[in-house]
């Protein structure tokens, strides 16, 4: 499988592969794909090396996106069926991140809009009686 096109045609180092994974999972979950990318990458996931090559077809319309060095070396971890397991257990733990930030976001919001309302009544009903 070494036998690519690619510029030096090395592997990149497992560091290095943590923080492309990361980069596309991080990029997907942004861009709120995250159920059309676990679908996309499951049902493509024994054909990852017929994938990786496809890859390499859409190349020049990628990389308008990405720089080359990157787009070589995510092509090369996408022919090893086991990166594409590491990306969707990647994509689906900063999913998980961000849901929790989403959720404690919403949560401090409400206590805030709680806590000013009440506030607000309490203020509404001194001006009322007269009371200051």
């Amino acid at each position: 499988m070494r036998d690519s096109i690619y510029i030096d045609g090395q592997m990149p180092s497992p560091e290095r592969q943590k923080e492309l994974l990361a980069k596309i999972a991080g990029q997907i979950v942004k861009r709120k794909l995250t159920t059309p990318a676990i679908l996309f990458f499951e049902s493509v996931k024994p054909l990852s090396f017929v994938g990786s090559q496809a890859l390499v077809f859409l190349q020049p319309i990628i990389q308008a996106f990405l720089n080359r060095r990157e787009y070589d070396e995510i092509t090369l971890m996408m022919e090893e069926r086991e990166n594409v397991e590491k990306l969707l257990l990647e994509i689906e733990n900063q999913e998980a991140q961000w849901q929790q930030r989403e959720n404690a976001e919403k949560l401090e919001a409400k206590k805030k809009r709680s806590s000013e309302g009440k506030i607000g009544w309490f203020k509404k009903i001194k001006n009322s009686i007269g009371i200051k």
